[in-house]
């Protein structure tokens, strides 16, 4: 006989994006923690491609998706939610970064990641030597040497990269997340997948699924967090 105890995600999980928004601004919390759980993986890209480094990524997401949902009015579906959320983990990424370095003002850091940047000989320091692996190397090794020359990236390359080659945003929608033309979103790529070299290159098509993960514990940690963080605010009467 089955439960009579209904499971609250059950009706949830075939759901749009959209669906999942119409539900959570009328206070369902269970569409909202679908939604942390369905975007965690590339609003993570999306935060250590400005920070470079997990732990600030993590708090730059928590507050990203408090952020989103206090302002879910705001979404209005012109671009998808996807789109829309990365605009706003990288938009407090910045901000994170910002504090991390207080003697640089915002407008020198929205500068750096948005600007028309120099992009003659970008890798001088920045990219470490990497050498080529052997055939045999195992697949988690081959990963962790992408993933560490993706953090050797100047930042605004590894920013691009990320969004565009690793979570498949298109260059338009890379654009609006970067605030930077499409035309600068292929030029930065290029220059990329360049200083990445062609030996890692042709290890992205079965890597990508795998780079910078976050999924399983690390994505249930983040979900709770957020979580209750909503609960509190919402005990609270503070938005």
């Amino acid at each position: 006989m089955p439960s009579s105890e209904a499971n609250p995600y059950e009706c949830l999980f075939e759901l749009s994006d959209i669906g999942l928004v119409e539900r959570a601004r009328y206070g369902d919390s269970a569409a909202f923690e679908l939604i942390i759980r369905r975007h965690n993986q590339p609003l993570f890209r999306a935060a250590i491609g400005v920070l470079n480094d997990e732990d600030l990524a993590r708090e730059a997401m928590q507050e990203a998706y408090l952020n989103a949902f206090t302002n879910l009015d705001s979404f209005q579906g012109r671009a998808s939610l996807k789109t829309w959320l990365t605009r706003i983990v990288i938009n407090q990424a910045i901000s994170s970064k910002r504090r991390q370095r207080p003697e640089m003002s915002l407008n020198h850091e929205i500068t750096h990641l948005h600007g028309e940047s120099n992009e003659r000989d970008p890798m001088g320091s920045h990219m470490v030597n990497v050498s080529n692996p052997e055939t045999e190397v195992s697949r988690q090794q081959l990963r962790q040497l992408l993933e560490e020359a993706i953090r050797a990236l100047p930042e605004i390359y590894r920013c691009v990269f990320l969004l565009r080659e690793v979570e498949g945003l298109s260059s338009a929608d890379s654009a609006l997340c970067l605030d930077i033309s499409e035309v600068l979103v292929k030029k930065r790529l290029s220059r990329a997948r360049e200083m990445l070299r062609q030996r890692l290159l042709r290890t992205m098509e079965v890597l990508e699924p795998d780079i910078f993960e976050f999924a399983g514990k690390r994505c249930d940690v983040m979900t709770a967090a957020v979580m209750e963080e909503l609960a509190r605010r919402q005990r609270t009467g503070k938005s």
